[in-house]
Formats: C-alpha cells, sequence, structure tokens
C-alpha cells in the first residue's frame, strides 16, 4: 500500500513539475525529461511491471494534454520501463554509472519516437538538425537532473521497503 501511495504521489508531483515548474527553468528552450529518469530509475529499481506501469501512467497524463494521438506517450513510456526493467538483475542499486547510461539511452529512445510522430511525418527530415539541436541537449540536461533524481527514488524505494519489511509478521 505504501508503494502505491509512493508511485501515485511521484507521478503526480514529477508531472507538475515536468509541465509546470521547468517549463520556466528552460536552457536555451531546451527542458529536462523528468519523466523518463522515473519511469528508467522505477524499472531499473522494481523491475519490468512497476517500470511498465508506472511510465504507462505517466504518459496517459502527457497524453491528456499534449497529443491527438491517445495512447502515444503511454505506450513509449510504458516500453521505456519495460526495457529498463531487464537490467533489474545485472545492477547494484548505489552504482551510478549503469543508471545514467540506461537513462540516457531511454531518453534517447523517447526522442526519437517523438522525431518519428511528429517530424518525420511531416516530411520534416534533418533528423541530425533534431538530434544536434534538441535530443543531444535535452539528454545533457537530462542526464544532470538524473544524478540527483535518482538517488532521491532509490532511498524511497530503500525506505520503502524498511517500513514494509517492519510491517511483516514472521
Amino acid at each position: 500500500m505504501r508503494r502505491l501511495i509512493f508511485y501515485a504521489a511521484m507521478i503526480f508531483v514529477i508531472y507538475f513539475l515536468q509541465i509546470g515548474v521547468f517549463t520556466h527553468l528552460t536552457l536555451g528552450g531546451i527542458v529536462p525529461n523528468l519523466l523518463v529518469i522515473c519511469t528508467v530509475s522505477i524499472g531499473m529499481i522494481r523491475g519490468k511491471k512497476e517500470g511498465c506501469l508506472v511510465g504507462f501512467f505517466f504518459g496517459i497524463l502527457m497524453d491528456a494534454l499534449f497529443t491527438m494521438y491517445f495512447g502515444f506517450y503511454a505506450l513509449t513510456l510504458s516500453v521505456i520501463g519495460y526495457m529498463a526493467g531487464y537490467v533489474q538483475q545485472i545492477f547494484y542499486e548505489e552504482d551510478m554509472t549503469l543508471p545514467i547510461v540506461i537513462i540516457g539511452i531511454g531518453d534517447l529512445i523517447y526522442n526519437a519516437v517523438i522525431y518519428l510522430a511528429s517530424f518525420l511525418t511531416r516530411g520534416r527530415m534533418d533528423f541530425f538538425f533534431y538530434f544536434r539541436k534538441i535530443i543531444l541537449p535535452e539528454m545533457i540536461y537530462t542526464l544532470i537532473l538524473a544524478v540527483f533524481l535518482y538517488r532521491i527514488i532509490s532511498w524511497m524505494n530503500k525506505k520503502i521497503e524498511i517500513k514494509g519489511s517492519e510491517n511483516r509478521i514472521d
């Protein structure tokens, strides 16, 4: 139950930070992707199922406001969360190298899908321009924030696990 409350609170707080606060903290018109950071972090820490579900709910909130194809962001973030869950078995939670790499890959996949659906379908074929001006700066900004946000999510996960194990009767 605590984990469900944590996920619900995290989804709403991060979503409102993404669409509210960080739209005013742009660097060169670029906003970090907090949704990818959280989706990948949960997927890596808790596994494929929970990463997929967190990504789905982030995506539904994004779809409600920002897309004409309902389900587009939900599908994209669900797949990213699911793929991040494959790493759960092989990484050590305190090591920051693998989470940062996987978050970077998740952000790259997210932006590549956005490019394919939004720009390529409208005839804009210059992927390298899009990569240089949007994807790469966003990825750098996202990875800088990922260092801090991943640690917070990891710390909260440990707190929930400790509280859960204290309440169990063996």
